[in-house]
Order: structure tokens, then sequence, then C-alpha cells
């Protein structure tokens, strides 16, 4: 276990994923010697865990294979919006691609968004799903035509969409697209009690297990090793230099803070306009807390990093009454050069992988499409939506140039260093920069937490070293 998962509020805000810290944390063995299954899977978030669960449906053996805990990185650190309500992204993939295949992205995050519904009851998972509408709204006027357009063409898409003035939220709003019949949840106890339902009958899920050797028929671990027919990698961007994806989607990184507020909007919700602001709430211990994801920044960009978090804290306070920050974090996704997944197999010819990525923080529904798409190629089915999702659809040499635009300069601290004196003691830190410190003797990772419109407080944590 990871130590008590308590549902109540620390007394000071921790920089760790709320989903995780209330969750509890079912253990899956290390993978130790050998095993042969029909596919091995690498990484156990939603696309990795849901691709097992359909594989093991379809009579398939399978071994999930996660370097961590289950359920607790990626897909633990979303906003949890159970939604084929993508923003804005209706219209952009009907421009891009015509309104067949679009129309293919639509039916895919429906069925994505049934299958978790269905899911749940099934195997009585317990992880908060309610029913909840799903809102882009804007407050400027200029962003109306393009909300009306949105509405237009997930309606003629078939999707629940409808286009509103009013909403839950605290302040005015020139109009809104509503998504009906949207759900939420709570991610991390998801994924695990997916995860739990999968061992037996020649499956298993292993833990605390980093792939560190792989080929299209094994994976291999500093402890063991997994021999399959076919390999998924379900690991956010596949594994070393897999089908090129590097050079096909670029990362992008959010701050996400959590925190109890005074004025509750029913509903969840995202700007249409810049800076970002999504909102969605979870009832606690009689309170409702907001998760709050805020403008997105290139990871390792500690200034624009800084910027971001005061920023979406601030929202928070003037516009929901917040209380006291108790949980923030970062969470970070790759976007595709053309605003579309990557998903299926990672060559048309030579060593191929099954693979999924690029999903643009939208990975809840899309994750679960593209685990049915997996599961299909993988037994040798046909599968509709790969016309619109195909991995191979895209030459690394065709996005490699804007790819390389938008991550360039992403981490600079790391690849520059240092341009001033580097900290000494918690009073030299500046607002968001962290360093390693040495106190009383010990090493201790420090930051200085941006705390919004409130004076910022220094967090420290000591660092486990054998």
């Amino acid at each position: 276990m990871d130590g008590p998962m308590q549902d109540t509020q620390p007394a000071q805000a921790q920089a760790r994923s709320y989903w995780n810290a209330t969750a509890a944390a079912p253990e899956f063995p290390r993978l130790k010697g050998q095993v042969s299954v029909d596919v091995a899977v690498i990484g156990g978030g939603i696309v990795g865990v849901t691709t097992a669960r359909a594989l093991k449906d379809l009579g398939m053996t399978v071994a999930v294979v996660e370097a961590r805990r289950v359920g607790r990185q990626v897909t633990g650190k979303s906003t949890a919006k159970v939604t084929s309500q993508h923003r804005l992204v209706y219209r952009t993939l009907n421009a891009k691609f015509g309104e067949a295949r679009a129309r293919l992205y639509a039916e895919a995050q429906e069925a994505g968004v049934r299958k978790i519904k269905s899911l749940v009851p099934q195997y009585a998972i317990d992880c908060e799903l309610e029913p909840k509408a799903a809102y882009v709204y804007t407050c400027d006027e200029s962003y109306l035509g393009q909300i009306e357009e949105e509405v237009k063409t997930a309606q003629a898409f078939g999707l629940p969409a409808s286009f509103t003035r009013k909403t839950r939220l605290p302040f005015d709003v020139r109009g809104a697209i509503r998504f009906d019949d949207q759900e939420q949840f709570h991610p991390t106890k998801y994924v695990a009690g997916l995860a739990e339902t999968i061992p037996g009958d020649g499956c298993h899920v292993f833990e605390q297990s980093r792939v560190v050797d792989w080929d299209p028929t094994r994976v291999v671990t500093n402890e063991g090793r997994v021999a399959a027919k076919s390999v998924v990698m379900a690991t956010h961007l596949p594994l070393g230099q897999v089908g090129g994806f590097y050079a096909e989607a670029h990362p992008r990184a959010e701050p996400m803070v959590v925190a109890p507020i005074g004025r509750v909007p029913d509903g969840m919700y995202i700007s249409a306009e810049q800076p970002s602001h999504s909102i969605r709430t979870r009832k606690q211990n009689g309170e409702v807390f907001a998760i709050v994801a805020g403008p997105s920044f290139k990871p390792g960009d500690t200034k624009e990093e800084r910027k971001s978090f005061e920023e979406i804290e601030c929202w928070m306070i003037e516009q929901f009454d917040a209380g006291p920050i108790a949980y923030r974090w970062v969470n970070e996704d790759y976007s595709s050069t053309d605003c579309a997944p990557f998903v299926g197999w990672s060559s048309s010819s030579g060593d191929k992988y099954l693979v999924a990525t690029g999903f643009g923080a939208w990975g809840i529904s899309n994750g679960t499409a593209a685990a049915l798409i997996l599961a299909d190629l993988a037994v040798g089915k046909e599968n509709r939506w790969l016309e619109m999702f195909d991995a191979t659809r895209i030459k690394p040499v065709t996005g490699g140039q804007k790819s390389a635009e938008e991550t360039a300069g992403a981490a600079p601290p790391r690849a520059g260093g240092r341009t001033e004196p580097k900290p000494k003691s918690l009073d030299a830190l500046g607002r968001g920069e962290a360093a390693i410190l040495k106190i009383d003797g010990e090493s201790v990772a420090a930051r200085c937490s941006p705390y919004g419109c409130r004076p910022p407080t220094v967090h420290a944590r000591f660092l486990a070293r054998p």
C-alpha cells in the first residue's frame, strides 16, 4: 500500500494528485521469472487496463506490466471527465479530415463513454461514476460563432449537443455548448478497480516492473520477462523510438489544483478561449471540492508553470470563493500534429507494436476507445474507427518540423542549466522554484509553490535514497 488513503483534507497543500491521495491502493505483484501470454501490455493506465480487459473478454490471455502503480500516472492525474465533448474539436476535425472521418471520431468517443458506463456496474467498480452535463463556455462575444458552429457540427454527428446561454457558473457567460448524458468519476479508483478483474485464467497484472527491453514478441524487466504473440505499448508515448511518434506528437503540461469552493457549479466546464479554465467538482466529507486545470505550458518551463498556477488559483478564489488549496500537481499529455490520436499498428512494415498516443488531454474517452481498437487488432478483427485513428497515417518527416518547434525548449532547466546562482536555503527559493538542498545533513527536494493570490509557502519532501 502507498500508506493510509483517507478521504480527509490535508493540513496544507500537497504536491500530489488528489485522486491518488483519496484512493485505496490494491497491490499487484512484481514480474519475476517468465510468463507466456497471447498479448503483453506495457502500461497500467486507462488504455492498458481497458485493453487487457477487452482482450480477456475476447478469450485471450494477457499480462499488464506497469513500471509504477496501476492507474496512478497520467490517468490518475487528470480531471476525469467521462465525456465525448472535447472543447471545439469537431469543427476542427471536420475541416481537417472531412465529415465521414470526423464522424468516426465522434462515434468512437460516445462508444468510449458507454463502455465505461457499462463496465462500472458489470464489475461493481466503486469509482463514484455520476451523470453530469459537460459544457464549453465563453465569456467573449467573439467566440460565439465558433461555439455555434461546434454545436451544429456535433449535432450532425449525432452527439447530444445543444446551445445554451444558461449555465450554473457564478459569472456571466455569453454562450455555451451543452452535452447531456455525460459522466464524471474517480479515475484512480476506476482503473485500479478494473485492473483487479483481470488476474486469473492465465492473465496477470504486474506493478513496480519497469520494462527495460522489448521486441514484438517479448517484454523484459530487471526481474522477469513476458513472452507474447503481440505487444501493446500503452505508455503515454511509445517506448524508445517506436513509430517515430516523438516527431508526431508534442508534450504539454497543465497545472492541476484542488480546493474547497463556496460557489458550486453543477456540471463539468471548460472555456473556449484562452487562458484555459477547466472545472469539475467532487463532494468530500460534507464539502464540495473543485478539481481545476489551468493554462497549459511546455514541460520544464518553470516560469510558465508558475504563471499558470498563479492564474488558475486566482481564478478559483475570485470566481468560486475557493478555500485553502488542498492539492496541486502537474499533468502532462501529448497532442498530435493533426489534432487526432494515433492508435493502431506502429508501422506498416518491419517491427510492429500496437500503440496509442496523442490524446490531447482527452484521454478518458479517447483512451477507452483506443483500447477497443487495440483489442480488435490484436485478435485480427477489423475496426472501422481505424480509418480516423490509424497510427501510420503521418510519416515522421511530415510532422517532424512542427513537433520540433513545439518541443524546442520544453525543458530549459535540464537542457541549458541555470543562469542564476543556485539557491542555498529555503529562504532563497523564488516562487515556483525548486532545488535540492542540504538541510540538517539531509538531502531535501524543496519547492516554493506559487499560491495564487496568497503569499507563497514552502513544502519539502525528504528524498528516500538507498
